[in-house]
């Protein structure tokens, strides 16, 4: 971790006080970063403490990034939108945080969306994808927009598709609702059950096979909700796990292959990422049954 050394003018009667008066910081906040035998001790003046980075430039998004290449697919005056590579995550959770999104935005100087729902560290982003799915994202460059957006977002977001490759020939096609329940530190991994219970909440997707070769399914699904995990844990349910996702019982492989294809609302955005799937299919014929399927939904 990263310090920064300050030197106070004035004696405080605690560095809790004596931060608290200088850059309005919660005591929540400040627990999280330094012990309750250095928050109550006094500070006298000319004295030099040594703060946590993060403590120090708190909502502060870093302005390097360290991850993969991040393309930027399409911009206009009220969003950004962006192709996530997998490995990194959407959005950084501390300062010293380099290998997110909006790191990215930061160090190619894209402030404006950076500014947008300032006071938290997702800013414009109108959802998330996990670390492991790559995809298009996309990133509201206006308050306003961040607002119609998120506060109405089932509505506002029409339909949102995705690529998934699974070992074996798929047979499940269909539409499908479960129940899931979230498990594990922080809800890290969801249970997923054919039947409601206490606590469950339901997702939904429609799934259909697009191309079969070498062992392995391409699939196209519609997402109707939006729970964390819901593809994979959903597909791992129905016995046909996400090649590469070791969570949900899928083959190891070099990354888990899900990725977000096509988000609609008033615009579309689209990301066909070809990169992802030339080891395995005939990307050519798969977009082209792609496109012809999107209309059938």
């Amino acid at each position: 971790m990263s310090f920064m050394e300050i030197c106070w003018l004035y004696d405080e009667p605690s560095l809790k006080a004596a931060l608290q008066a200088a850059a309005s910081c919660s005591g929540q906040l400040l627990k999280k970063y330094l012990s309750t035998k250095d928050l109550k001790r006094p500070i006298m003046a000319r004295e030099v403490s040594r703060l946590p980075l993060d403590l120090v430039n708190h909502m502060l998004i870093n302005p390097e990034y360290r991850g993969p290449e991040v393309r930027i697919l399409r911009e206009d005056s009220e969003v950004i939108v962006l192709h996530k590579p997998p490995g990194i995550h959407s959005h950084p959770l501390r300062y010293s945080d380099t290998n997110t999104l909006l790191n990215f935005l930061a160090a190619h100087r894209h402030w404006q969306p950076l500014r947008v729902n300032a006071d938290q560290y997702d800013r414009g982003l109108l959802y998330r994808l996990d670390e492991e799915t790559s995809g298009v994202m996309v990133v509201a460059k206006k308050d306003e927009t961040y607002q119609l957006m998120r506060q109405d977002f089932s509505r506002q977001m029409k339909r949102k598709f995705y690529w998934a490759v699974v070992e074996g020939d798929f047979d499940k096609a269909g539409d499908w609702t479960h129940h899931f329940t979230s498990s594990g530190v922080k809800g890290s991994k969801q249970k997923v059950s054919g039947t409601a219970h206490f606590g469950s909440v339901p997702g939904s997707l429609a799934v259909k096979k697009v191309q079969f070769k070498e062992g392995k399914s391409l699939l196209l699904i519609s997402l109707q909700t939006g729970l964390r995990h819901q593809i994979r844990a959903q597909l791992a349910f129905l016995g046909y796990p996400i090649l590469g996702d070791e969570l949900y019982q899928g083959k190891k492989s070099q990354r888990v292959f899900l990725h977000a294809l096509r988000y609609e609302w008033v615009c579309v955005e689209e990301d066909p990422a070809p990169e992802l799937f030339h080891l395995f299919f005939d990307l050519d014929g798969a977009l082209e049954v792609t496109h012809d399927m999107l209309r059938g939904f």
